[in-house]
């Protein structure tokens, strides 16, 4: 239940409460505790269906796609995309480079 922020201020909150240098399953909230989760099985190879791309390129052309509009939308003003993406301008930043996406309109064009 919940999402991605919900478990970062929850992580964010035990981290700052928890006088002991670990977090034990008891120092969990009620409503993380209760959860049964089951292990990840992972595969051990690419499950790819042909004519298709794998995940991780999905991905990486997922995350260029909507960072490249967020940054149009707001003139190139990282901070601004970076807030509209709900992301901090570090992140943006970071996946920028990872992604190569260059920083300047004319460039990118």
């Amino acid at each position: 239940p919940g999402n991605v922020r919900e478990l970062e201020n929850s992580i964010e909150s035990l981290l700052a409460l928890t006088p002991q240098d670990s977090v034990r399953k008891e120092d969990l909230p009620a409503k993380i505790s209760k959860l049964q989760i089951e292990p990840a099985q992972r595969e051990t190879q690419i499950i790819s269906v042909p004519g298709t791309i794998n995940f991780e390129e999905a991905e990486r052309r997922f995350e260029t796609e909507i960072i490249v509009k967020a940054l149009k939308k707001t003139n190139y003003v990282q901070t601004r995309a970076a807030e509209l993406l709900g992301i901090s301008r570090r992140i943006l930043k970071y996946k920028m480079d990872k992604l190569g996406i260059i920083e300047t309109p004319e460039l990118t064009s």
